[in-house]
């Protein structure tokens, strides 16, 4: 028993001395982090007796300290959330409740902050998918009559009229293996009262390659008239410059004034256009356009569109190249939801206003395909397809015979919104013209990537 005693008082001592040989950084060290443990823990549960006292400005404020430790805690996410929410800072907001539902998207209560927050944004459409989602989880029966209350205000502000004001700015780069939309034959055979003859093609007549940046300024402004009608002003200027060839640098400006109203569940927008085109500097084309449009929305989100268009276009370098422009366009969309998809018909007219230029008036008929897919809560995918079959109205003295021209067009591409302002955007292009006149058809291609900021 005593030697069992003095072996336990060994130990004891030994450890003492490990303890004092301990290097003293060492100490401080562990002090250190228990220190910062007791601090992390306080600040939690501050940030809980502040959530539960609804101090939501004092409890957002320490939930941003600890966003970067924390992010991804559930609870921690719903509590920084809710803040955010509650003090207007809806970006934020966004963040923490996207996180709970990737993580958690069975939760109703998670999905029904997301929605309210898209709401806030006035991200409508977003809005009303995420509420959806929440009513086919069968939620108890006060969030349901809470999410109906937010899809009516959903309808209303969609029918409603309200002050708006926008701008956006977005700068891109891109490639386009045509930036001329020309051929890429050598040679073309031509034919003058009946004598064929061959016309060698300089480089720029043909097909050409280029990289290309751009520059699009849009801005958008809307004030009422009353509850359910108001008048809109655009102005849009758009600029792209290629690297290899600058005789196709294009500068586009284009002014439009509308009013709009609703009859029952129809909107209706009239509204003038004009719109002048410079081509590397010089003028090239203006367009003056009157146009008539209007939308039917059904209950079940599905719509119904209608737009006809009646303009004047005239060339600068060609006098007698003025063109009637007439455009009937239907449409048909899908009701918002993760897929969602636009249909649409169109026939048109070009008719020449002298008779000299018949031979570049022309009648057309198209269909456009465009799908739309969400992806995630901040980005989007696309793709669409457009096929237009136009025929000419005359066989031009060189011509040999009448043009006929059948367009393929054939896009994708992707945004992501980091922010409510700021978001970047990747877009393809593939178009295939058959023509019956060798120098119109023509292929061509275009990757871009680009960046915008709006608000």
């Amino acid at each position: 028993m005593k030697q069992l005693a003095l072996l336990l008082l060994a130990v004891l001592v030994l450890k003492g001395y490990a303890e004092e040989a301990k290097p003293a950084s060492a100490l401080n060290n562990n002090s250190t982090q228990i220190s910062q443990k007791r601090t992390t823990l306080a600040r939690l549960e501050a940030l809980d007796v502040l959530m539960k006292r609804n101090q939501f400005p004092q409890a957002f404020e320490l939930a941003d300290r600890l966003v970067e430790e924390f992010e991804g805690d559930p609870d921690f996410d719903f509590k920084y959330g809710m803040a955010a929410i509650e003090t207007q800072h809806y970006d934020q907001a966004l963040f923490a409740f996207e996180r709970l539902v990737i993580g958690f998207p069975d939760q109703p209560r998670y999905r029904l902050e997301l929605a309210r927050t898209h709401f806030y944004l006035r991200n409508l459409i977003r809005a009303e998918i995420e509420f959806h989602k929440v009513l086919k989880q069968k939620p108890p029966e006060p969030v349901v009559q809470n999410v109906e209350k937010f899809l009516e205000q959903i309808a209303d502000l969609q029918r409603s009229v309200q002050p708006r004001f926008m701008f956006a700015l977005d700068m891109a780069g891109g490639y386009d293996s045509n930036i001329n939309s020309a051929t890429d034959e050598n040679s073309l055979q031509l034919e003058i009262n009946d004598v064929p003859f061959e016309v060698p093609l300089d480089d720029d007549s043909r097909e050409t390659a280029s990289s290309y940046w751009s520059t699009l300024i849009n801005f958008g402004y809307l004030t009422p008239l009353s509850k359910t009608s108001s008048y809109d002003l655009r102005a849009i200027y758009a600029k792209r410059a290629n690297s290899e060839i600058e005789i196709f640098d294009l500068d586009t400006a284009m002014a439009e004034a509308g009013i709009s109203f609703f009859t029952g569940p129809i909107r209706w927008r009239t509204a003038g256009r004009y719109q002048f085109v410079q081509l590397n500097g010089e003028d090239f084309l203006d367009s003056s356009t009157a146009m008539l449009q209007s939308q039917w929305r059904l209950r079940s989100g599905f719509s119904y569109g209608l737009a006809m268009n009646y303009g004047l276009t005239s060339y600068a370098d060609n006098a007698d190249g003025d063109l009637t422009q007439q455009q009937v366009t239907l449409s048909f969309a899908s009701a918002p939801k993760k897929h969602s998809w636009v249909a649409s018909i169109l026939f048109g007219a070009d008719v020449a206003e002298e008779d000299v230029n018949e031979f570049s008036g022309k009648t057309y008929q198209g269909f456009s395909y465009q799908k739309t897919t969400l992806w995630g809560a901040r980005g989007s995918r696309y793709w669409m397809l457009n096929i237009v079959s136009s025929e000419y109205d005359a066989i031009s003295s060189t011509q040999p015979e009448l043009r006929k021209d059948l367009a393929f067009t054939f896009g994708f591409g992707w945004r992501y919104a980091f922010s409510s302002s700021f978001s970047v955007h990747n877009d393809y292009g593939l178009i295939y013209t058959d023509s019956t006149l060798d120098a119109n058809t023509f292929k061509r291609g275009k990757a871009e990537f680009g960046l915008t900021y709006s608000f």
